[in-house]
């Protein structure tokens, strides 16, 4: 092609200008590296932000009942002591003053709040005073001292809190606890959510690092075992991750968070950018091998490689964008920085790489000759020519093995399960999940259902009663599952002596007289009240299916017991997030995969203008994720929203393998004409080197089961196995299928020819 013969003569003539032009987008990357945002497993993570469960959910209900529990769990022989709970009362008063802390919940508040109603003095008094206190002070106690060695006080924040300010009130909770002096043998710990996901990204930060750092190690150990018939071959390492510095760059222009699952994407795009910098590499000492003229050899491999590369990165674009499609936002994260990644890396595979090759084989000439080179070749492109002949003279029996373990996977995929609970995406030895799971031990699980209720009067009597009606209702009907049911007309009943009054005044005179933080507990205004169901810890227990059939009953029982007219009830909270999302995983991945598939095809048949050119790589890859259904099941893994990519990630790196592939053996028939022939030359020759970016893909993927984090390590060993399958898949079914459709091609063209000369001889004796 004459503009890539320019390209590659533009390229030759002017190296300074592409290096100084990479050094100054390597130095802007750094810059807007800098702004790149810090992503926790957050609600606008997991559901798009104008979505209707977002706005009732972040709008609704965060901006006016978002809380975050900070909780210091209190343990002994007795939490309920005088001595216990006034150093309680020192660390409640002490962090009621601390700057964002909107409010705090604790025995010695309650103790202290009666006593105070009682004698105007705001203290902790004598045992017997403080047991009738608490027993009279009904279910509010028990979800702060399940018995009488377990206490917990939780010091409530809002959700809208940055990290560094959640960070401050952590550490002045942990300094406040030491200023209380709890007495000697009482235990105190600080747990609860905002301490766990503190403890998330502190171990994110640290680990992202050295598994980034344990890829690039790994891949110099797969480029020296399968590359090394090249000269300088760990040269595509430094060239691939200059690539993810400008992607790194592009995150923080682009304004795409770093989270769990966008991190992954990074190993991704250095094993898939490492390929098309191998390819430049394998071209180039081809090239030099056979006796080429350093300039004609650089020219040469722009012209033959450029293209072909890039049609794959179009194809691997292609199965990303099918990603957009996710309702999911961290899953379109994804897809986006996988996208803008790997041009970043084929940038810096066409221009850096080859530049550096062309002149350090200029001032470092080599000695081998043409005659050499062919004599000695690839033992591993030996061993893939070899591997191709065999499956090519038993076609029937490949294509059938690999028909049979496609369905049977497309079958077992359905039942892989999917894991609902975040928590198991991260360590389970890290000790704030062992505290938090400590906690649940004694109090129970923390997931809970929200009614939001909306009118223009919620402290009306009869609103009220509603409330406390319906309340009752889910813990007698429910009661396997509902472990409470509060709303502010709990407080207000337990206030007027087990009595809902009948009067707004008196309701609201008993709302004021409340505490300060129970009232933004429960109450915003007048127009808006929760009802907060606490359901155990659900999400463990029942799973997906489970909890969606729990919340779909809780609605049913709204349906039948309604609200007064003119009272809105919506159910929310974070398990129906959770739940809707994790629906939009499972429902979406077959969507997914198959528009992955689509737009590839319809790409390749736009650039080729040939049915069997656009097949040729989507049907192997239908193969795979066949395959791969197999994998999941019987390898005991868990569709999560890093593995539910799964089917755009096969798209994205099989298909690669295949194109090239492709093109390689189309330039070949050209040259040689027979397809057998040329098969041949085409394994041999591109062989090893899709081999080596092929295992250079999977030895970086392998650093990401290093992770502490399950959710990435999971995907780590998904997508080696994906890998694997894809390159085994092109060395086997492709071969066959390529081999027999141009067999087809070859035998349907004879036909048309035949058929052409009989209607011409028709013609000739009408």
């Amino acid at each position: 092609m004459i503009g890539l013969e320019r390209l590659g003569v533009w390229i030759t003539r002017n190296p300074s200008i592409i290096i100084a032009a990479a050094v100054l987008m390597t130095f802007g990357s750094f810059q807007y590296a800098q702004q790149i945002e810090s992503q926790g497993m957050t609600t606008d993570s997991f559901v798009s932000d104008d979505s209707d469960l977002y706005q009732i959910y972040d709008h609704l209900y965060q901006e006016n009942f978002g809380v975050d529990g900070n909780v210091v769990l209190i343990e002994g022989d007795d939490v309920a002591t005088a001595e216990v709970l006034s150093a309680s009362l020192r660390l409640s008063d002490h962090m009621k003053q601390v700057q964002n802390v909107v409010s705090v919940q604790s025995l010695a508040d309650i103790v202290a709040d009666a006593e105070y109603q009682s004698n105007g003095i705001r203290r902790i008094p004598s045992k017997e005073p403080i047991d009738r206190i608490l027993e009279g002070a009904g279910p509010v106690v028990q979800r702060l001292m399940p018995d009488r060695g377990h206490s917990r006080m939780i010091v409530g924040m809002p959700t809208s809190l940055d990290d560094s300010q959640r960070s401050e009130i952590l550490a002045e909770i942990n300094r406040a606890v030491d200023f209380a002096e709890f007495p000697a043998g009482y235990g105190v710990t600080v747990t609860g959510d905002p301490a766990f996901q503190a403890e998330i990204q502190r171990i994110m930060g640290e680990s992202n690092g050295s598994i980034l750092a344990l890829a690039g190690v790994l891949m110099i150990v797969a480029l020296l075992l399968v590359f090394r018939h090249v000269r300088w071959p760990l040269l595509p390492i430094p060239v691939v991750f200059l690539g993810i510095i400008w992607t790194f760059g592009a995150m923080g222009f682009f304004h795409i968070p770093m989270s769990m699952v966008t991190f992954a994407a990074f190993p991704i795009l250095i094993g898939i950018g490492i390929d098309y910098a191998i390819q430049f590499h394998n071209r180039i000492d081809e090239e030099l091998g056979k006796g080429k003229p350093l300039v004609e050899a650089t020219i040469n491999t722009v012209n033959h490689v450029a293209v072909p590369v890039i049609i794959a990165l179009a194809i691997t674009e292609a199965g990303f964008v099918s990603l957009l499609s996710s309702s999911v936002p961290m899953i379109n994260d994804f897809g986006k920085l996988c996208i803008i990644g790997l041009v970043m890396c084929y940038l810096s595979a066409l221009f850096v790489n080859v530049t550096i090759l062309y002149v350090s084989e200029g001032r470092s000439p080599r000695r081998q000759n043409s005659e050499t080179y062919l004599a000695n070749g690839s033992e591993v492109g030996s061993q893939i020519e070899r591997t191709a002949n065999f499956c090519v003279d038993r076609w029937k029996a490949v294509l059938a093995v690999a028909l049979v373990l496609a369905l049977a996977g497309n079958y077992a995929d359905t039942l892989v399960p999917i894991e609902t609970d975040v928590k198991n995406y991260i360590p389970q030895d890290i000790s704030p999940l062992i505290d938090l799971n400590h906690m649940k031990a004694f109090f129970g699980g923390t997931d809970s259902l929200k009614f939001l209720i909306q009118a223009d009067d919620v402290t009306a009597p009869k609103n009220i009663r509603w409330m406390d009606d319906f309340g009752n209702y889910l813990l007698s009907s429910r009661e396997d599952r509902t472990e409470s049911a509060t709303s502010i007309a709990t407080y207000v009943k337990a206030a007027n002596g087990g009595q809902i009054p009948g009067d707004v005044s008196r309701i609201r005179e008993t709302i004021d007289a409340l505490p300060e933080d129970i009232q933004n507990a429960y109450l915003s205004g007048h127009n808006l009240a929760i009802i907060d169901v606490n359901v155990g810890d659900v999400q463990r227990n029942l799973g997906t299916e489970g909890v969606a059939r729990l919340i779909e009953s809780y609605e049913e029982d709204l349906a039948w017991m309604t609200p007064p007219p003119g009272v809105s009830v919506r159910a929310t909270g974070n398990i129906v997030v959770m739940t809707t999302v994790i629906d939009a995983l499972t429902s979406g991945r077959v969507e997914m995969s198959l528009l992955g598939l689509v737009l590839i095809f319809i790409l390749l048949l736009l650039i080729y203008r040939d049915l069997i050119k656009a097949l040729l790589p989507v049907l192997p890859m239908v193969v795979v994720i066949g395959w791969m259904g197999l994998v999941m099941y019987y390898g005991g893994l868990k569709y999560t929203p890093l593995t539910a990519t799964l089917g755009a990630l096969i798209l994205g790196v099989g298909s690669e393998y295949a194109i090239l592939m492709m093109e390689r053996f189309y330039e070949e028939l050209d040259n040689v004409g027979d397809p057998y022939e040329a098969l041949k030359i085409t394994a041999n020759r591109i062989g090893s080197a899709l081999v080596a970016s092929g295992m250079a893909v999977v030895f970086g993927f392998a650093a990401l089961i290093a992770s502490p984090f399950n959710i990435i390590s999971n995907f780590g060993v998904v997508t080696v196995m994906s890998v694997i399958l894809a390159l085994v898949t092109t060395f086997t079914v492709f071969v066959v299928l390529t081999i027999r459709m141009e067999i087809q091609r070859e035998v349907l063209q004879r036909a048309r020819h035949r058929l052409k000369k009989a209607i011409v001889l028709i013609n000739n004796r009408a």
